[in-house]
């Protein structure tokens, strides 16, 4: 059989047409955002220049503010049955990451963490599987 022969008894794909020019037009995958929904596999914390120092949060705030989005995002996860979530903390000085596992150690939802290597974050990420 040929190559032609075999794609023609293959079922079509379906393809997502509205996904798919949304992405076209530039939208941001809604997998991977900083808005908390049941569709984030990722949360990231970090925060824009604009956001910290002279803008709205006070450059002492911006580790509480990190953690409450944190927070929420665990909840909201576990809430809506994910099995995981990844947290995207970046390198820094590691306050926030050791901020985090410290949390994860004392949650009875969660299962295990690792600081997993990803290709779109490196290692400035944690894994968090949830029971």
């Amino acid at each position: 059989m040929k190559k032609k022969d075999a794609d023609k008894n293959a079922p079509p794909l379906e393809i997502d047409t509205e996904l798919l020019r949304s992405y076209m037009m530039g939208a941001a995958n809604p997998k991977y955002s900083n808005k908390v929904n049941e569709l984030t596999e990722a949360i990231d914390l970090h925060l824009e220049e604009k956001q910290v120092g002279k803008g709205k949060i006070a450059p002492e705030d911006a580790l509480f503010h990190q953690l409450e989005k944190f927070e929420e995002a665990l909840d909201r996860a576990i809430a809506s049955g994910q099995l995981e979530l990844r947290v995207v903390h970046g390198f820094g000085k590691g306050k926030l990451k050791a901020e985090i596992e410290k949390r994860l150690r004392q949650h009875k939802h969660v299962r295990s963490f690792t600081n997993d290597y990803h290709m779109r974050y490196g290692y400035g990420s944690t894994l968090i599987l949830l029971k």
